[in-house]
């Protein structure tokens, strides 16, 4: 059915009159209920992105679990706290993107648990770095002397 006084059919919107709003142009926001949502799973999945990623960068050279006459001498973990600190760096690129989604909640979210695990694997890494220095300056690798053999040995 048409309007007699105008060529368009007469199912599409008109818009007439000095009240009527335009239609909306832009993207929409997501609803609140689905940020809200949205950020709780993708917090469960940082949680385990970052554990994993500190468990993906131990460098174990013949380090084994639950191993109690082990000395655990040959763990080196700085690594992994350059792995922890990737995965902060993707969390917050997936603040970038959810923003772009619209997703305030979620990307605000996303910002602060990224901010707190590159906190995390930079304070790691200093804590580390320091442990290493102390290591190397202990007594532990120092040279005894062997009285039947006359000569200095590691002990």
């Amino acid at each position: 059915m048409t309007d007699p006084a105008s060529p368009r059919p007469s199912g599409l919107p008109q818009f007439r009159g000095g009240d009527v709003l335009p239609p909306r142009t832009g993207r929409r926001w997501l609803p609140l209920a689905g940020d809200i949502a949205l950020a709780a799973g993708l917090l469960v999945l940082d949680g385990i992105g970052a554990v994993a990623a500190f468990l993906l960068g131990i460098d174990y050279s013949g380090w084994k679990p639950f191993d109690p006459g082990a000395d655990n001498s040959d763990i080196a973990l700085t690594p992994n706290w350059l792995y922890v600190g990737i995965a902060g760096g993707v969390i917050l690129l997936t603040a970038a993107l959810l923003y772009l989604l619209r997703a305030v909640v979620s990307a605000c979210l996303q910002v602060l648990v990224g901010i707190v695990v590159l906190i995390i694997a930079i304070g790691g890494a200093q804590i580390d770095e320091d442990r290493g220095a102390r290591a190397d300056t202990s007594v532990s690798g120092h040279l005894g002397y062997s009285a039947e053999l006359g000569d200095p040995t590691p002990r």
